[in-house]
């Protein structure tokens, strides 16, 4: 049975159980499952400001710095994700427990437009250790820049929170997550089911399934409706046959 666009809102109406069935079931199983049984992570960053070019004998200033930052900033950004690199961290922090597939996993290296900044973040489960792996990152990455590459030096520029809030999971957002995809689900399954009853409720769908007019509609009867029917028909039996023993 072909579905229609006027017909959408009637299938949303007559299955909006079957909807918010599913939106509250699988909402409040996510938002509960985020809660108790996702293990929270924290993340600490560390920024390195990249510097390069030769001083001036007067100032002591540097000069050409930032412009040839950036342009060795996405290079920098490169290297730092390189398993040569993060096999120096290993190594030198043994007592962090680290691996290469893991830091690759838990570490995030940005950089910010139009500027000689790298962005070093790491995931832990405990913002401690966050920290510990964004540290030891950095330093290896700044002593290893001069033996790579004999351009520029680095910068450390720790970012620290005194108060740090986990960054995953949310489980708001999850919910809501959750609740929309459900949402779009229940709907799709509620025009899925409709689809596939090929079933005649109506006089609609002798009309669209046959090509004929109806010319009457019986409704939907039940079993008080028949047993009042027959206690009507039993009393104007009696009445009948009362008028004809008068007559008599």
């Amino acid at each position: 049975m072909e579905l229609e666009l006027k017909e959408y809102a009637q299938i949303v109406k007559k299955k909006l159980w079957l909807i918010l069935f599913i939106v509250i079931l699988v909402g409040s199983t996510t938002g509960i499952y985020s809660y108790l049984f996702v293990q929270p992570k924290y993340e600490a960053s560390n920024k390195l400001i990249i510097t390069s070019g030769e001083k001036d004998q007067k100032t002591g200033i540097q000069k050409n710095d930032v412009d040839m930052g950036i342009l060795l900033v996405d290079t920098y950004k490169e290297m730092l994700s390189t398993t040569a690199v993060l096999e120096k961290v290993v190594d030198r922090y043994p007592d962090l427990n680290l691996t290469v597939d893991a830091l690759l996993e838990n570490m995030k290296v940005e950089t910010v437009a139009d500027t000689p900044v790298l962005i070093v973040s790491v995931r832990e489960y405990s913002y401690s250790s966050a920290s510990q792996v964004a540290d030891a990152v950095s330093n290896v990455f700044k002593s290893e820049v001069p033996r790579i590459i004999q351009a520029g030096s680095l910068t450390i520029l720790k970012e620290r929170s005194n108060n740090p809030s986990p960054v995953t999971p949310s489980p708001l957002m999850y919910t809501i997550i959750a609740v929309v995809v459900s949402l779009i689900l229940g709907i799709g399954l509620a025009f899925l089911i409709e689809y596939l009853d090929d079933s005649i409720k109506s006089e609609e769908d002798v009309t669209q399934l046959l090509g004929l007019t109806t010319l009457a509609v019986i409704r939907n009867m039940k079993a008080s409706d028949l047993r009042d029917k027959r206690s009507v028909s039993s009393k104007l039996q009696k009445l009948r046959e009362t008028g004809t023993v008068i007559q008599q």
